[in-house]
């Protein structure tokens, strides 16, 4: 691609965000300049509208609005947050929800990544290979993504959210959704982290945390409250902590990671509206050696150390917990993020809203991997290879603009607007030998690459709820869509590069049509359903990232997701004996179509690909009931049977096969029990997780494997006092609040992830043996500790 066209085509995405931004400020300059609210006159009025006008993707779910909405949805309050312990990651907070599954490899750590799963679809990094859709998740941050728009690898990391305790809830919506909430990744649904928003009054709390695994916690949140119109919340923390993977009888190694993260909102309130400047800013490094995967049985040859003499190396011989040396396996990861946004709401008029959301995120990560096993068995430099280490460090560049109208009338809601998101995704590699065998280092790299994919996405929609007798509300909708993709391979061909894919580029438009449908006959009762079609673009590797040819990517196409969703609900504040009760179920059916799918094997430069169609279907239950103020119980369960259709990988078609990592059961259920003691408030919560057995993916055959990934179930405890403090002791402290709590309660010992290899992962070994088709495994955490004490002011 010339230079000339690369500008033509930036100097246009630069423009088309320029306009759409500009439009936004012109609007809000004209509503400023008719309705100037002086010092000290914002009315009483105005102040009742303060958090409405803060926007949708500012304000958490309630179980109220789940109940009136027409979409599958669910909240993670502040509470749930809390319940789970200080040291919570972004995803294990989602835990709880119905048919979401956690898989990763640091236990109740903050600081670790971890893969989301949405009733299948997923988001984030697990590890292995094997997903249906792999970044079929939008996560937001207050309305904003996050997301890579191109990228397999490294989309999001749940790491870029290390501290909860900076959110007021977490929203989750199920499938694509309705025009005006779904995103370019939406296909199996959108979570939105929520930050804790700027308030009325002022407020201050600070925290600390520490627990097993030299966990450490810090955080802060500093609420100015309203002078003059103006408000603004700064929150941050820091989070550290070293990993439960003991070693071996080698040595403990402590893996240290830290996070820090900084938030700031500043919100400017009017008589008809508001605009708000928002940044979040994180740096998140893992030094470890690293938490390799360990055979569940012996092997020959495979060992500690990687050298004959050295006790074998798996669960049952090195430690149920066990992990190699630093010398032999050691990764750095370090994940960084900015986003810069702008938020306007305004009251145009008596029935029309004005929204827009600008923003820049800047991305960046740093991998560095060293796997010297085998190097050094039995003493001789022909086990060594070229390459043992592996070192990249992609950069995201995201201009995006989403701008709607909500005009509201006596039958009607519409909502029509757009989103343009323009990225340059620059990834470059270095493959080498830590050692410097023959010469090979990271300034004379045996292995090269360096590829850049620049994205435009732009979507128009227009939906209309229209609600013609009080009970019954429809919304029918429909979205265009374009997705373009330059990949351009900045070295030349041939040599030690290793990408030998020519540049390439690509466009896609398709139209989602939606509809949903609503039916309350009874004030405590629902009925409800939606069909949504949505497309999302392949992601880098299909348009030649890492691979050593050129795809074809004239039979590529977008994957469709075609989504149906029925179910019932159930809400009432005053039901006999239970008081307050909620009841959600629901039947979905999402088909996936036209899947491009990579796998990587012993390092990112070996990616394959794969081709799938597949369907994701089940049944989801959630239930809660709060019979008086001391009691909260809640159970929910999700039953899900997905499948692929078709799954092509290797010149080899597979019908009807089961996905790798899909539970065909998770169920969640808890109680939570308070009581004042004096003038102090305890709350007492159980909280028991079922995992059901799961696929493992296969390497070796590059398809999902007949062998499962056992169930496991594990307790959790929390306990929390909140302590009122006399002004006698302070002025100015309100409440101490005090937390303890307990994971893995009974110390349930069982792995939740695990491959089977091709052979690859532990290459030659003191026994020449060839591992392939064996079963490699990651624990789950053992029982962890963690408490916390946390200042109000």
């Amino acid at each position: 691609m010339t230079g000339s066209k690369q500008f033509k085509r930036r100097l246009g995405s630069t423009l088309q965000l320029a306009l759409l931004g500009g439009v936004s400020f012109i609007v809000l300059a004209h509503a400023a300049n008719a309705q100037t609210v002086s010092a000290g006159e914002v009315s009483a009025n105005a102040t009742a509208k303060y958090y409405a006008h803060l926007g949708k993707s500012s304000i958490k779910l309630t179980k109220k609005k789940i109940f009136q909405s027409a979409q599958s949805e669910a909240v993670v309050s502040r509470q749930d947050i809390q319940a789970l312990g200080p040291s919570t990651s972004s995803a294990g907070a989602l835990a709880t929800a119905p048919g979401v599954q956690i898989r990763g490899y640091g236990g109740n750590s903050d600081t670790a990544r971890y893969q989301i799963q949405l009733r299948g679809a997923k988001v984030g990094w697990s590890s292995t290979n094997g997903d249906a859709d792999r970044n079929g998740i939008t996560v937001l941050f207050d309305g904003i993504p996050m997301n890579n728009t191109i990228s397999h690898n490294g989309q999001w990391d749940s790491n870029e959210i290390p501290i909860t305790q900076l959110f007021s809830g977490i929203n989750i919506i199920y499938g694509p959704g309705n025009p005006s909430s779904r995103w370019f990744d939406s296909v199996g649904g959108t979570i939105n982290y929520v930050p804790v928003q700027p308030t009325k009054k002022p407020h201050y709390e600070i925290g600390v945390a520490y627990g097993s695994q030299q966990t450490e916690n810090l955080h802060f949140i500093l609420n100015s409250g309203i002078h003059d119109g103006w408000s603004a919340v700064v929150a941050g923390g820091y989070a550290g902590d070293t990993s439960f993977w003991r070693g071996t009888s080698y040595g403990h190694y402590s893996w240290p990671a830290q996070s820090h993260a900084i938030y700031a909102k500043l919100s400017k309130e009017f008589s008809n509206g508001s605009i708000s400047f928002g940044i979040y800013n994180v740096n998140n490094v893992e030094k470890s050696p690293r938490p390799n995967f360990i055979p569940l049985t012996p092997l020959p040859g495979v060992t500690v150390t990687g050298n004959p003499g050295s006790p074998l190396f798996s669960q049952s011989t090195s430690g149920f917990y066990g992990t190699g040396t630093p010398d032999i396996w050691y990764k750095q990861l370090q994940v960084r993020d900015t986003i810069f946004y702008n938020k306007i709401s305004l009251d145009l008029s008596g029935n029309a809203t004005f929204h827009n959301n600008l923003w820049y995120r800047w991305g960046h990560r740093v991998h560095y991997r060293i796997n010297n096993y085998g190097t050094n068995a039995v003493n001789s430099p022909a086990y060594a290879p070229s390459t043992n280490t592996e070192y990249y460090y992609p950069t995201t560049n995201q201009y995006g603009d989403d701008m709607w109208m909500d005009y509201r009338l006596p039958y009607n809601d519409v909502k029509f607007g757009g989103q343009l998101i323009y990225e340059r995704y620059l990834s470059p590699y270095l493959g080498y030998n830590s050692t410097g065998y023959q010469g090979n280092t990271q300034a004379n790299p045996a292995q090269i690459q360096k590829f850049t994919l620049y994205t435009t996405y732009a979507k128009a929609f227009i939906q209309d709820g229209i609600h013609p007798i009080t009970a019954l509300e429809f919304t029918p909708g429909i979205a265009a869509v374009s997705y373009h993709t330059d990949f351009t391979n900045n070295l030349p061909l041939g040599g030690n590069n290793v990408v030998g894919a020519a540049d390439a580029s690509r466009t896609f438009v398709r139209l989602e049509p939606s509809f949903t449908a609503r039916y309350q006959p009874v004030p405590w009762g629902a009925l409800y359903g939606s069909m949504a079609v949505s497309y999302q673009n392949p992601t880098d590797n299909s348009f030649g990232a890492n691979q050593s040819s050129s795809p074809n990517i004239s039979t590529l196409k977008p994957t469709q997701a075609r989504d149906y969703e029925a179910g019932i609900k159930l809400y009432s504040e005053n039901l006999p004996v239970i008081h307050e009760g909620v009841l959600n179920v629901n039947y979905f059916q999402d088909t996936l179509m036209d899947e491009a799918i990579s796998n990587y094997l012993s390092n990112i430069t070996t990616t394959s690909l794969a081709a799938a169609n597949a369907k994701l279907q089940g049944v989801q239950v959630d239930a809660t009931v709060e019979p008086n103020f001391h009691w909260r119980i809640f159970a929910n369960a999700s039953f899900d049977h997905n499948r692929y259709m078709q799954y092509v990988s290797g010149g080899n078609i597979y019908y009807n096969e089961p996905i790798a990592y899909n539970p065909n059961i998770l169920l969640n259920a808890g109680l939570n029990y308070r009581a004042f003691v004096g003038s102090t408030l305890m709350t007492l919560g159980l909280l028991d997780q079922y995992t059901g057995s799961q696929h493992y993916y296969n390497n070796y055959t590059s398809n999902v494997a007949k062998r499962k990934l056992p169930g496991f179930n594990v307790l959790n405890l929390s306990l929390t006092a909140n302590i009122p403090v006399p002004p006698a002791l302070s002025r100015r402290v309100k409440v101490i609040e005090a937390s303890f709590n307990i994971t893995n309660l009974l110390g349930t010992r069982y792995n939740d992830n695990g491959f089977i290899t091709s052979g690859g992962y532990f290459g030659s070994n003191s026994a020449g043996t060839n591992t392939a088709n064996n079963v490699l495994v990651q624990p789950g955490a053992p029982r962890q500790f963690i408490a916390g004490l946390t200042a109000k002011f």
